[in-house]
């Protein structure tokens, strides 16, 4: 049994990352012929897209920013943007087929996972969201900008730690 996670809230500072960006249908991700999460961290690797990313900030720190949420309370129709690519130091081009994406600003629950493969690491990670009651912290989901954390120096996508940062908001009295 999976223990509760300490509460770990942070605030971090804008930045900037680069990447391959793909819309994800929460519906479909349970098939493995259908999961864009895996095919996009998959060519990420394989294509070595990293290697193709101009003014990196952290070279080998990998991230993977869920954003424009759309119909979060109906699963069936739940959608999200997801980008996977590394820290930018400043956006003077984008190479073609690359996106970029601002993480404003913002408070993030914080949760450790892995080592294990992806996308079972991640998984495994997010399901510990589900262990605490952010309200009994005195937050609620924001629903704006969440995203995972590979450090530096993992890239066989078998066995990868992750760190999962969820937007959070304080709840008003």
């Amino acid at each position: 049994m999976d223990s509760v996670p300490p509460k770990v809230i942070v605030d971090i500072q804008k930045f900037t990352v680069m990447g391959i960006s793909r819309r994800v249908h929460f519906a479909s991700e349970a098939n493995p012929e259908t999961n864009m999460y895996i095919r996009t961290f998959k060519e990420y690797f394989e294509k070595k897209i990293s290697e193709t990313i101009p003014n990196r900030g952290i070279p080998g720190r990998t991230y993977c920013v869920y954003y424009d949420f759309k119909d979060v309370q109906d699963k069936s129709k739940f959608t999200l943007q997801i980008l996977v690519g590394e820290l930018v130091t400043k956006v003077d081009q984008i190479p073609e087929g690359l996106a970029t994406f601002d993480v404003e600003d913002a408070t993030y629950a914080c949760f450790k996972g892995g080592p294990g493969s992806i996308p079972e690491a991640a998984r495994d990670t997010w399901k510990k969201l589900y262990l605490i009651k952010l309200d009994e912290w005195g937050y609620k989901r924001s629903y704006k900008t969440e995203f995972e954390l590979y450090r530096e120096g993992q890239n066989d996508i078998g066995n990868m730690e992750v760190e999962l940062h969820i937007g959070v908001q304080q709840i008003q009295n």
